[in-house]
Protein backbone atom coordinates (compact mmCIF):
# COMPACT_ATOMS: atom_id res chain seq x y z
CA UNK A 1 0.00 0.00 0.00
CA UNK A 2 1.31 3.16 -1.26
CA UNK A 3 2.30 5.94 1.40
CA UNK A 4 1.20 8.67 -1.62
CA UNK A 5 -0.37 8.50 -4.62
CA UNK A 6 -1.21 10.67 -7.76
CA UNK A 7 -4.16 8.67 -8.24
CA UNK A 8 -4.56 9.32 -4.53
CA UNK A 9 -4.98 12.84 -5.06
CA UNK A 10 -7.69 12.85 -8.01
CA UNK A 11 -9.59 9.91 -5.69
CA UNK A 12 -9.59 12.87 -2.80
CA UNK A 13 -10.36 15.47 -5.30
CA UNK A 14 -13.99 13.25 -5.44
CA UNK A 15 -14.46 12.65 -1.92
CA UNK A 16 -14.59 16.54 -1.38
CA UNK A 17 -18.02 17.19 -1.52
CA UNK A 18 -18.83 14.10 0.31
CA UNK A 19 -16.58 15.83 3.39
CA UNK A 20 -18.39 19.08 3.32
CA UNK A 21 -21.55 17.39 3.57
CA UNK A 22 -20.16 15.92 7.12
CA UNK A 23 -18.72 19.46 7.97
CA UNK A 24 -22.22 21.03 7.00
CA UNK A 25 -23.99 18.32 9.12
CA UNK A 26 -21.51 18.54 12.42
CA UNK A 27 -22.20 22.48 12.39
CA UNK A 28 -26.08 22.17 12.23
CA UNK A 29 -26.04 19.48 15.05
CA UNK A 30 -23.51 21.12 17.46
CA UNK A 31 -25.06 24.46 16.67
CA UNK A 32 -28.54 23.06 17.82
CA UNK A 33 -26.58 21.54 21.11
CA UNK A 34 -25.26 25.07 21.72
CA UNK A 35 -28.72 25.98 21.48
CA UNK A 36 -29.57 24.56 24.62
CA UNK A 37 -31.38 21.86 21.87
CA UNK A 38 -33.88 24.71 21.49
CA UNK A 39 -34.09 24.81 17.10
CA UNK A 40 -36.85 27.67 17.62
CA UNK A 41 -34.44 29.63 19.42
CA UNK A 42 -31.45 28.18 17.06
CA UNK A 43 -33.56 29.73 13.95
CA UNK A 44 -34.33 33.22 15.40
CA UNK A 45 -30.89 33.82 16.02
CA UNK A 46 -29.62 32.58 12.48
CA UNK A 47 -32.27 35.25 11.18
CA UNK A 48 -31.89 38.02 13.85
CA UNK A 49 -31.05 41.17 12.35
CA UNK A 50 -28.81 41.43 15.49
CA UNK A 51 -26.93 38.69 13.98
CA UNK A 52 -23.48 40.30 14.00
CA UNK A 53 -23.99 40.58 17.88
CA UNK A 54 -25.16 37.53 18.80
CA UNK A 55 -22.77 34.41 20.31
CA UNK A 56 -24.01 32.01 17.58
CA UNK A 57 -22.94 34.16 14.63
CA UNK A 58 -19.51 34.65 16.11
CA UNK A 59 -19.69 30.52 16.71
CA UNK A 60 -20.22 30.33 12.94
CA UNK A 61 -17.28 32.59 11.73
CA UNK A 62 -15.14 30.49 14.50
CA UNK A 63 -16.26 27.20 12.71
CA UNK A 64 -15.87 28.48 9.09
CA UNK A 65 -12.54 29.71 9.56
CA UNK A 66 -11.69 26.46 11.41
CA UNK A 67 -12.84 24.22 8.76
CA UNK A 68 -10.90 26.74 6.12
CA UNK A 69 -7.58 25.87 8.94
CA UNK A 70 -8.41 22.11 9.00
CA UNK A 71 -8.83 21.82 5.01
CA UNK A 72 -5.54 23.47 5.03
CA UNK A 73 -4.05 20.79 7.48
CA UNK A 74 -5.61 18.02 6.15
CA UNK A 75 -3.56 18.99 2.55
CA UNK A 76 -0.31 19.94 4.27
CA UNK A 77 -0.39 16.82 6.73
CA UNK A 78 2.13 13.78 5.20
CA UNK A 79 -0.25 10.70 4.18
CA UNK A 80 2.05 9.04 6.46
CA UNK A 81 0.93 10.54 9.81
CA UNK A 82 -2.13 9.93 8.42
CA UNK A 83 -1.89 6.28 8.63
CA UNK A 84 -0.14 6.27 11.85
CA UNK A 85 -3.13 7.77 13.45
CA UNK A 86 -5.90 5.44 11.58
CA UNK A 87 -4.14 2.40 12.15
CA UNK A 88 -2.57 3.59 15.29
CA UNK A 89 0.57 2.34 14.68
CA UNK A 90 4.05 3.94 14.33
CA UNK A 91 6.20 1.97 11.96
CA UNK A 92 4.59 -0.25 9.04
CA UNK A 93 1.19 1.08 9.75
CA UNK A 94 -0.48 0.38 6.33
CA UNK A 95 -2.71 -3.32 5.79
CA UNK A 96 0.25 -3.62 3.05
CA UNK A 97 3.10 -4.42 5.31
CA UNK A 98 0.47 -7.66 6.13
CA UNK A 99 -0.76 -7.84 2.89
CA UNK A 100 0.31 -11.60 2.52
CA UNK A 101 0.88 -12.66 5.91
CA UNK A 102 -1.92 -11.73 7.40
CA UNK A 103 -5.23 -10.16 5.30
CA UNK A 104 -4.22 -12.27 2.02
CA UNK A 105 -5.34 -15.47 4.64
CA UNK A 106 -8.36 -14.06 5.98
CA UNK A 107 -10.22 -13.50 2.74
CA UNK A 108 -11.21 -16.92 1.07
CA UNK A 109 -11.77 -15.22 -2.12
CA UNK A 110 -8.17 -14.92 -2.36
CA UNK A 111 -6.55 -18.20 -3.63
CA UNK A 112 -3.16 -18.52 -1.79
CA UNK A 113 -1.84 -21.50 -4.36
CA UNK A 114 -2.46 -19.34 -7.46
CA UNK A 115 -1.13 -16.61 -5.75
CA UNK A 116 2.58 -18.30 -4.69
CA UNK A 117 2.29 -19.92 -8.26
CA UNK A 118 2.37 -15.89 -9.99
CA UNK A 119 4.32 -14.68 -7.16
CA UNK A 120 6.87 -17.05 -6.18
CA UNK A 121 7.74 -17.33 -2.35
CA UNK A 122 5.77 -14.65 -0.66
CA UNK A 123 7.29 -12.41 1.71
CA UNK A 124 6.93 -11.80 5.05
CA UNK A 125 8.94 -8.55 5.78
CA UNK A 126 6.58 -5.68 6.31
CA UNK A 127 8.46 -3.32 3.65
CA UNK A 128 8.73 -6.11 1.46
CA UNK A 129 5.41 -6.89 1.33
CA UNK A 130 3.87 -3.80 1.08
CA UNK A 131 6.74 -2.98 -1.88
CA UNK A 132 5.52 -6.42 -3.48
CA UNK A 133 1.65 -5.44 -2.84
CA UNK A 134 2.26 -1.92 -4.50
CA UNK A 135 3.95 -3.46 -7.60
CA UNK A 136 0.55 -5.47 -7.80
CA UNK A 137 -1.86 -2.57 -7.15
CA UNK A 138 -0.28 -0.83 -10.45
CA UNK A 139 -1.28 -3.62 -12.79
CA UNK A 140 -5.02 -3.18 -11.29
CA UNK A 141 -5.52 0.07 -10.08
CA UNK A 142 -7.62 0.98 -13.32
CA UNK A 143 -10.42 -1.90 -12.19
CA UNK A 144 -13.96 -0.31 -11.16
CA UNK A 145 -13.51 -2.46 -8.01
CA UNK A 146 -9.96 -1.19 -7.06
CA UNK A 147 -11.39 2.46 -7.84
CA UNK A 148 -14.27 2.19 -5.21
CA UNK A 149 -12.16 0.71 -2.78
CA UNK A 150 -9.61 2.47 -2.55
CA UNK A 151 -12.06 5.37 -2.67
CA UNK A 152 -13.86 5.00 -0.08
CA UNK A 153 -10.34 3.76 2.52
CA UNK A 154 -9.45 7.34 1.45
CA UNK A 155 -12.90 9.36 2.39
CA UNK A 156 -12.85 7.15 5.50
CA UNK A 157 -8.95 8.39 6.47
CA UNK A 158 -9.71 12.21 5.70
CA UNK A 159 -13.45 12.12 7.55
CA UNK A 160 -11.13 10.63 10.68
CA UNK A 161 -9.04 13.25 10.26
CA UNK A 162 -10.71 16.38 9.85
CA UNK A 163 -13.34 15.01 13.16
CA UNK A 164 -10.01 14.74 15.02
CA UNK A 165 -9.61 18.54 14.33
CA UNK A 166 -13.68 19.23 14.87
CA UNK A 167 -13.05 17.57 17.88
CA UNK A 168 -10.23 19.61 18.92
CA UNK A 169 -11.97 23.03 17.76
CA UNK A 170 -14.85 22.44 19.62
CA UNK A 171 -13.33 21.64 22.68
CA UNK A 172 -12.16 25.12 22.41
CA UNK A 173 -15.18 26.67 21.04
CA UNK A 174 -17.14 24.92 24.19
CA UNK A 175 -14.60 26.74 26.40
CA UNK A 176 -14.63 29.95 24.69
CA UNK A 177 -18.44 30.14 24.93
CA UNK A 178 -18.76 28.85 28.08
CA UNK A 179 -21.08 25.46 27.42
CA UNK A 180 -22.97 23.76 30.05
CA UNK A 181 -21.54 20.66 31.66
CA UNK A 182 -25.03 18.85 29.38
CA UNK A 183 -23.59 20.54 26.05
CA UNK A 184 -20.31 19.59 26.79
CA UNK A 185 -21.43 15.73 27.47
CA UNK A 186 -23.56 16.08 24.32
CA UNK A 187 -21.39 17.07 22.04
CA UNK A 188 -18.00 15.75 22.67
CA UNK A 189 -20.24 12.33 22.60
CA UNK A 190 -21.25 13.30 19.16
CA UNK A 191 -18.12 13.84 18.04
CA UNK A 192 -16.30 11.27 19.65
CA UNK A 193 -19.20 8.32 18.46
CA UNK A 194 -18.36 9.59 14.95
CA UNK A 195 -14.54 9.82 15.11
CA UNK A 196 -14.81 5.76 16.00
CA UNK A 197 -17.15 4.92 13.10
CA UNK A 198 -14.99 6.76 10.89
CA UNK A 199 -11.70 5.34 11.80
CA UNK A 200 -13.19 1.27 12.18
CA UNK A 201 -14.40 2.24 8.44
CA UNK A 202 -11.33 3.64 7.53
CA UNK A 203 -9.37 0.84 8.90
CA UNK A 204 -11.56 -1.72 7.37
CA UNK A 205 -12.08 -0.19 4.22
CA UNK A 206 -8.09 0.32 4.16
CA UNK A 207 -7.61 -3.98 4.71
CA UNK A 208 -10.35 -4.45 1.97
CA UNK A 209 -8.95 -2.26 -0.51
CA UNK A 210 -5.54 -4.68 0.16
CA UNK A 211 -7.31 -7.64 0.16
CA UNK A 212 -9.41 -6.81 -3.13
CA UNK A 213 -5.63 -5.97 -5.16
CA UNK A 214 -4.58 -10.09 -4.04
CA UNK A 215 -7.97 -11.23 -5.13
CA UNK A 216 -8.16 -9.76 -8.67
CA UNK A 217 -3.64 -11.01 -8.93
CA UNK A 218 -4.80 -14.55 -7.73
CA UNK A 219 -7.37 -15.11 -9.67
CA UNK A 220 -5.19 -13.91 -12.71
CA UNK A 221 -4.14 -16.74 -15.56
CA UNK A 222 -0.82 -18.06 -14.93
CA UNK A 223 1.08 -16.88 -18.09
Amino acid sequence: MANELSTSEKLQKENISNIWKIICMDFLILNIILSALNIEKFMSLLLSKSMLDNSLFKLLLSFILGILIVKLLLNILPAEIKHNIIFGKLKYSLPGHRAFTVHAKKDPRIDMENLEKILGVLPTIPSEQNRVWYKIYQKHKNDEQIIDSHLKFLFFRDSSILTIFILIGFIILCITFKATLFQWILSISFITIQLIIFIISARNNGIRFVQNVLCLESHKDLP
